[in-house]
């Protein structure tokens, strides 16, 4: 296994913080139009029938990880009877969306630090104002302008100064983690990732790119040392389809996504039948007994079977605790 770093440069606002599954078609799509829609099929089969080993994270802050809530509240709750103080140390880690990614050891091996923790990238919800000039559309000068709202999210770096003052600063840098093995599909798929860096290619990830939302720049990226393999607990950085791990040592939170089939001309079908799906989070901690190239899987999708997938395999990312910390 070889993993590697992503850099990408935000180019305006976004809608919401890309996950795996997004960034995997976002790629696939690039994938195709570099190599043919036979070549990605392929590659979308292999993946599917674990013939091959390619993982993804999110995207997320450059230098950053997902905070492992649900663990670091989970062991505070046991030390904690007061339910006041309870309160307030629930509500700080809850803010705390990323960490500093060399923070992370330190965290878990004492949880009762993390409300302390600075810096920390938290993210807020917004509504931007947008105009729909209509008279421009339909060239009729009589029609009046629209005005709509649009939710956007924020992802901020909190940090603190020597007065305890917080400062806030819009994150602009974002990384994602790709692992693949040796085989000549993922070899290609790593190339067009190089190409993409070399040439800082566009990537959309996200809808209403045409008003400039949900853009990035592909920036570097770089191999990370140490592939992780030899270790048994990892912390979940993407949307995971898990397939063999240890539920019962793993702290674990669970998304669930409805499903719809979408078509470039008409949008979201909305008489399709509905589908539902649950991932595990980011931030879970994953034990793996069997090595963490059985941790997840990719499956059928129920609209396009001969060629759409629901991608799971999310990026692990290693992590050492003993079994008496989980």
């Amino acid at each position: 296994m070889r993993n590697y770093k992503v850099i990408l440069k935000l180019t305006g606002p976004i809608t919401q913080v890309p996950d795996s599954q997004k960034l995997f078609g976002a790629l696939m799509y690039m994938f195709a139009e570099k190599y043919g829609d036979e070549r990605a099929a392929d590659l979308a089969s292999a993946v599917r029938n674990k013939e091959i080993h390619l993982a993804l994270s999110n995207i997320m802050p450059e230098g950053y990880l997902p905070a492992p809530k649900d663990y670091l509240m989970d062991h505070i709750s046991k030390k904690n009877n007061l339910a006041e103080e309870l309160k307030k140390k629930h509500a700080a880690i809850k803010i705390r969306s990323y960490i500093k990614s060399q923070e992370l050891e330190h965290v878990l091996a004492e949880p009762e630090s993390s409300e302390f923790l600075f810096p920390y990238v938290t993210q807020l919800d917004l509504q931007q104002l947008r105009a729909s000039i209509d008279s421009v559309c339909y060239d009729i000068p009589e029609l009046d302008t629209r005005l709509y709202s649009v939710p956007t999210v924020v992802l901020s770096e909190v940090s603190q100064d020597k007065k305890g003052r917080e400062h806030y600063r819009p994150v602009d840098t974002y990384c994602y983690f790709l692992q693949v093995d040796d085989s000549s599909l993922c070899s290609d798929f790593l190339g067009m990732t190089e190409d993409a860096a070399v040439d800082q290619k566009m990537i959309i990830l996200g809808k209403r790119a045409s008003q400039g939302l949900n853009l990035f720049q592909f920036m570097e990226i770089a191999e990370q040392k140490g592939s992780g393999a030899e270790a048994a607990f990892y912390l979940n950085t993407g949307m995971l389809l898990p397939d063999s791990i240890d539920f019962k040592a793993s702290s674990i939170k669970l998304f669930t996504s409805q499903r719809r089939p979408f078509e470039m001309t008409g949008g979201w079908r909305e008489n399709a039948p509905k589908y539902y799906i649950s991932f595990i989070e980011q931030g879970s901690i994953i034990v793996v007994r069997e090595g963490v190239g059985h941790a997840g899987k990719s499956i059928e999708s129920p609209f396009r079977q001969n060629r759409d997938i629901v991608f799971g395999n999310a990026f692990l990312y290693p992590i050492y605790l003993s079994e008496r910390q989980v």
